[in-house]
């Protein structure tokens, strides 16, 4: 299992400051010592539409200098919409992002079936009002159609471009668990479609025993994950994970399952990604965080990251032995 970090934690909207444009993001990441990056498909960041062929060239060939993967490129879409011109906007969106994650080198493109995204209030991001109503509810059966239509579509322009469309089981629509997400994967059955599993959204994010049943029911078909959360560090100086999850009344103290998640992982021989985000308003005392507590997160979830993945290096090394 590798480990990398998502740039969304660095495009400006979870605090108070400027985004860190995607070639710093770079060298950050290899100071920090990340062995991927994941670029967000959305401004400031890596919207294809203002990445002209040298800019993709620079940023690959930076990448390859620094020895940082540029592991996916991630469109934050939805495919759902019974609204024909959005749906087809919205195609032609992870179209471009796969053109460009095949030009960048990237492998993945991690996709959403029905993303309900962020408002930006004086520049701060905010899942309240798109999270606080259901504005095409009477449409939930069809919507399922709609992201079927779409992903066979998309899945024959990923083939062409030798690219994997990676599906997050991200809810609240159409996909809300992983078996979601592989039962599209089953109806659809193009090997350019897998999925992103991403323990701390599901319902039962806390229970080990279905991190475990997650990471086996996904097998190879998972080639991709997610982390989040805040962190404490000890008295002792280790790390401890003190929120995760969806960012709801329930954020502060959940206990997301990662060690048994970890574990079952590198016992399956998953050889992908597991990239960690900052993607939830950061707060401190209901006053807006600044980029230094970002980093200080990241630095922390990199310590929380590495230790679990080594503490499972080392049980199936003593299975072996």
């Amino acid at each position: 299992m590798k480990i990398g970090l998502y740039s969304v934690t660095y495009r400006g909207v979870w605090y108070r400051g400027e985004a860190v444009d995607v070639f710093s993001l770079v060298n950050l990441a290899k100071k920090q010592g990340w062995e991927g990056l994941e670029l967000d498909a959305e401004r400031p960041h890596a919207a294809p539409m203002d990445l002209s062929s040298d800019d993709r060239k620079r940023l690959r060939d930076l990448a390859g200098e620094a020895g940082i993967e540029l592991c996916a490129v991630s469109p934050n879409c939805d495919l759902s919409s019974p609204v024909p011109v959005q749906r087809e906007t919205m195609i032609s969106y992870v179209r471009d992002c796969i053109r460009l994650a095949h030009d960048l080198g990237s492998p993945i493109c991690k996709i959403f079936a029905a993303w309900r995204g962020i408002t930006l209030h004086d520049r701060l991001a905010t899942y309240d009002e798109t999270y606080s109503y259901n504005q095409y509810g009477f449409w939930k059966g069809d919507r399922r159609r709609f992201v079927v239509e779409s992903m066979r579509e998309l899945c024959k322009v990923a083939e062409d471009h030798g690219v994997v469309l990676a599906m997050q089981n991200h809810g609240p629509d159409v996909v809300n668990r992983y078996q979601d997400v592989l039962a599209l994967i089953d109806e659809i059955g193009s090997p350019a479609f897998k999925a992103c599993m991403d323990i701390n959204i599901e319902p039962e994010a806390d229970s080990p025993e279905h991190a475990r049943e997650m990471a086996r029911s996904s097998g190879a078909l998972q080639i991709h994950s997610h982390m989040n959360g805040e962190f404490a560090r000890r008295a002792d100086g280790t790390v401890e994970l003190v929120a995760a999850g969806y960012f709801d009344k329930d954020f502060w103290g959940r206990q997301v399952a990662y060690p048994a998640y970890v574990d079952a992982l590198v016992a399956n021989g998953y050889e992908g990604y597991m990239d960690w985000e900052f993607c939830h308003p950061g707060l401190k005392s209901g006053t807006p965080v600044g980029i230094e507590y970002v980093h200080e997160q990241t630095e922390m979830a990199f310590e929380y990251l590495s230790a679990l993945r080594a503490a499972a290096e080392q049980k199936v090394a003593a299975v072996v032995a």
